[in-house]
């Protein structure tokens, strides 16, 4: 039996114009990613990781080629099919987190749900549940200025878990975190793919990206190789993991 594919693109190619020079983001990308996948997009700057999850996350759009989300074929949809498309299928976590500094986590973590005709008693249940199983049970009702780096994040993610979503895109989810933070982030990401969740995570951390079951590594706009990250680099993962354990324990 084939596998359920959440998403599928194919020749995707991307071009900007920066004034008279063209600039060519996406040369040609296929592949699926199915239901129960943890992928890691890989490659130095200006491989085209970041446009790629844009075009995933459908807030942008390719020059040609085409991208099917659960068997519906995104070119065909009017904007407003996208963005119900959007809502109901995708969960986003960005590396800066945009969350409101206005509005306290639970109320952050609503905020997808406004448009999805929940009321607020469902809205409020459901964020408080997200907090506490991503572990922020007690600061529910602090605002993001209150919170460290890794809490903001985590309220980012509860945010993106908030509608069920079928994906979850997250791009450069620890790139502004320190180390040990950005382990511990790692770890939520890995234990929502556990429990069924797709994720998708665009990263330069090596370590990030070998922990992921497929790995895409990108270079000039193509998808140079697939790896299964549970195959690669299985002692150097090692050796960093017992590293790590150290620094917690103050081993020298």
């Amino acid at each position: 039996m084939e596998k359920e594919a959440v998403i599928e693109v194919r020749d995707l190619r991307k071009t900007y114009y920066l004034g008279q020079t063209k600039v060519h983001a996406l040369r040609g990308v296929d592949f699926k990613i199915y239901k129960g996948d943890f992928v890691s997009i890989v490659g130095p700057s200006g491989c085209g990781k970041s446009t790629i999850m844009h075009i995933l996350g459908l807030l942008d759009t390719p020059t040609s080629g085409d991208i099917f989300i659960n068997g519906q074929k995104a070119s065909d949809l009017s904007d407003e099919e996208l963005t119900f498309l959007r809502n109901k299928n995708i969960g986003f976590v960005f590396q800066f987190f945009f969350l409101s500094p206005y509005l306290s986590a639970v109320e952050n973590v609503q905020l997808p749900m406004i448009f999805s005709n929940k009321s607020e008693n469902e809205r409020k249940k459901k964020a408080e549940e997200l907090l506490k199983k991503t572990g922020l049970s007690d600061r529910m009702h602090h605002l993001p200025n209150q919170l460290s780096g890794g809490q903001r994040q985590r309220v980012a993610i509860a945010r993106a878990l908030s509608n069920n979503p079928t994906l979850i895109l997250a791009d450069e989810p620890t790139g502004n975190l320190d180390s040990e933070t950005g382990r511990e982030i790692l770890e939520v990401f890995k234990e929502l793919w556990n429990q069924g969740n797709t994720v998708v995570i665009v990263t330069h951390d090596e370590y990030v990206a070998k922990k992921a079951k497929r790995i895409f590594r990108m270079l000039d706009g193509k998808i140079i190789s697939e790896v299964k990250g549970e195959e690669l680099d299985r002692k150097v993962i090692k050796e960093l993991d017992t590293q790590n354990h150290k620094k917690k324990k103050g081993v020298k």
